[in-house]
């Protein structure tokens, strides 16, 4: 039955340090084979040789072994719950590490298991042999052993510990299952440009930048931009660089939208935005930014292009001064 009681322990602490939330019951599988994890031999028979240890030697005082043990037994436990094997109980590497990774916390739960181990002395003392007795000491057992792998949960990054279930490893498979919703996203706008839909391939990331929020805009706008690069055959690339310019100013992301301008640039010298409003905005970016022959680029291409057929607004006109140098007229038909 101990042997059965410290399996289920160990199952509980596993469970703990693991980031399991709700432990399963003690199964019959622990009772009917003891030999499931033979971990849950260690400290009991270490238990049992201590004691024996002492009965045939009386005269040895007792409190060194009950500090050592106190001392030890928490980094022993842990050391072997980290590995899962059960030699490493008797690692003093393995178990400087949990010290060492602990590092404050080990007191504490030093403290934490010589308070439930009082407390069990104290009922062993009050309570007369039954089933309450057996179930409190029972119960005492199984909150030290949870209260341990607790602190390895919450030390497991100090640890180097990776349990199976922890924000870390929550975020990494997000991160996989977004790379591959990226990917397919990706594809999709390849797809919409082979076929000259560049407006739908900007429907598309529209949509796609309002599921993935904010955040993941920087990383979207790359991903497009390094895709870009064995989609520059396709001669409706810089128009969905192009559409996409206007949603990232939407969105209050003038870098990005910057980012965009360049890559278009790059691909087309008299790449511009497609809309006077945007223009102003990206210009007034460069500008503010200390890229000033940029600014005068994105307005002299507008004006060259999409607005040659227009007179440009108070607000265009007005950067347009601002940028032009004096006495010089900037003439949009040269």
């Amino acid at each position: 039955m101990l042997v059965w009681l410290t399996n289920y322990a160990l199952h509980l602490i596993d469970d703990a340090a693991n980031g399991v939330r709700e432990s399963k019951a003690a199964s019959v599988e622990m009772l009917a084979n003891p030999y499931l994890d033979s971990r849950c031999w260690i400290h009991p028979l270490a238990a049992v040789a201590l004691g024996c240890l002492h009965y045939f030697h009386p005269a040895w005082p007792a409190w060194p072994t009950l500090l050592i043990v106190t001392l030890l037994f928490p980094a022993s436990i842990s050391a072997c719950v980290m590995s899962g094997r059960a030699r490493d109980a008797f690692s003093p590497l393995m178990m400087w590490r949990v010290v060492e990774g602990l590092g404050f916390w080990y007191p504490l739960l030093v403290a934490f298991i010589s308070i439930c181990a009082m407390i069990g002395v104290l009922l062993a003392r009050q309570l007369q042999l039954g089933a309450i007795l057996i179930a409190s000491e029972q119960l005492l057992l199984l909150i030290a052993y949870a209260g341990m792998g607790g602190v390895l949960y919450e030390r497991r990054i100090e640890l180097a510990f990776e349990p199976r279930l922890s924000p870390e490893r929550e975020a990494d498979r997000i991160g996989v299952e977004l790379s591959a919703k990226r990917q397919h996203f990706l594809d999709e706008l390849y797809n919409d440009l082979r076929l000259h839909e560049s407006k739908r391939a900007a429907a598309k990331a529209k949509q796609w930048f309002e599921e993935t929020g904010q955040d993941e805009l920087p990383v979207d706008v790359h991903a497009i931009l390094e895709a870009g690069k064995s989609w520059t055959k396709l001669r409706d690339y810089p128009r969905l660089l192009q559409g996409l310019i206007p949603i990232l100013l939407g969105l209050k992301q003038p870098a990005l939208a910057y980012t965009l301008c360049e890559a278009g640039l790059s691909l087309d010298a008299n790449f511009s935005a497609a809309e006077e409003s945007d223009s102003i905005a990206l210009a007034s970016y460069a500008l503010a930014t200390g890229r000033r022959r940029a600014a005068e680029r994105l307005l002299e291409n507008y004006l060259r292009g999409a607005g040659a057929t227009r007179e440009p607004g108070p607000q265009l006109a007005a950067l347009r001064a601002r940028l032009q140098p004096p006495g010089l007229i900037l003439n949009p038909s040269r």
